[in-house]
Parts: structure tokens; C-alpha cells; sequence
């Protein structure tokens, strides 16, 4: 099953039309390829949860705010989770095995500021400014943008930036 997941998952999140600020025809844009595999908790340790997967030498970390955000304040060693992470290998998000991961949307915009510790952004869009939280795993892609970028942002089900793209 862990095949068709990761398959499933790469193609529903290769390819997004989308309409940046101001365009009059929607334009093709294609993100990076986001990849889903599964791993088991081997250790939680004040609150970060150690995570082993089959490919990998090291365990991944998920931070307790992450895993209290998605869901995961209760995990307990032996327990499966599902992770995803963007082309970068990044985490993106997380969830148990018994679900999907929520819905992702994205935003379109140009980039009006973003905070100097990388928490928040805003977006100049259509509909006016629009703020969102940043995710501390995303937050050092936002290092080289400057004012007036046009960006498509990825946000999770809690509203919350995990993915940036720029450029056209």
C-alpha cells in the first residue's frame, strides 16, 4: 500500500493551475514533486518524536509544536505515521496512518512582507492583504524574496504556510 500512497500523493500535488495577481488567463504552474512515505515513532524525547523510515540512516524529528498542530499530542512509541515532504525534503506535514493528509490549498499573490523572524507573510492578492503564520520548517525559503515577488504559497488545514514558490 505504501507504494500507491506515495504515487497517489506525487500525482495529485504535480500539477496546479492558478491565477497570480492580476493575470487575466490562468497560467500552468508546476510545483515540485512532494513525496509521502510512512515511518514508525522509535522515541519521543520532550516532546519531539523520533521518527525511523525504512530509506532512512537518521531518524527524522518532528518538533512538539508541529506534532501538537497536526494532531500528534498523544503518539506513542511503535505508532506508524505518515510523513510529507517538498522536493527539498523538507517536512511538510504529518498524520497517522488512519488518515489522509488534509487537504493543502494554495494562494496566489504578490509578496508584501514577510517578518524578520520568518513567523508570518503577507500576500497582496485580488480579494486585498492577506497574513498567514509560516511553518518554522518553511520559514528559511522566505530568506532571498523581496517585495512585490509573485508567489504561490501552499498552506496546510490550519491555514499555515508550508510551501512557498516564486517567479514566473
Amino acid at each position: 500500500m505504501r507504494p500507491l500512497f506515495s504515487l497517489f500523493l506525487m500525482v495529485a500535488m504535480m500539477v496546479l493551475v492558478v491565477a497570480p495577481a492580476g493575470a487575466e488567463q490562468p497560467t500552468l504552474f508546476v510545483q515540485s514533486a512532494h513525496y509521502g512515505f510512512s515511518g514508525v515513532i522509535t522515541k519521543i524525547e520532550s516532546g519531539m518524536l523520533f521518527v525511523k523510515t525504512d530509506t532512512s540512516l537518521q531518524a527524522r524529528v518532528i518538533s512538539p509544536t508541529k506534532a501538537e498542530r497536526v494532531g500528534l499530542y498523544d503518539a506513542k512509541v511503535g505508532e506508524t505515521v505518515n510523513m510529507l515532504v517538498d522536493s527539498g525534503n523538507v517536512l511538510m506535514d504529518v498524520s497517522r496512518t488512519d488518515q489522509f493528509f488534509p487537504e493543502h490549498h494554495f494562494i496566489a499573490g504578490r509578496l508584501n512582507y514577510t517578518d524578520p523572524f520568518w513567523g508570518a507573510i503577507q500576500l497582496s492578492t485580488p480579494e486585498g492583504p492577506t497574513s498567514f503564520d509560516v511553518d518554522p520548517l518553511a520559514g528559511s525559503k522566505l530568506s532571498t524574496l523581496q517585495e512585490g515577488t509573485p508567489v504561490t504559497i501552499e498552506l496546510d488545514a490550519d491555514n499555515v504556510m508550508v510551501d512557498i514558490h516564486w517567479g514566473q
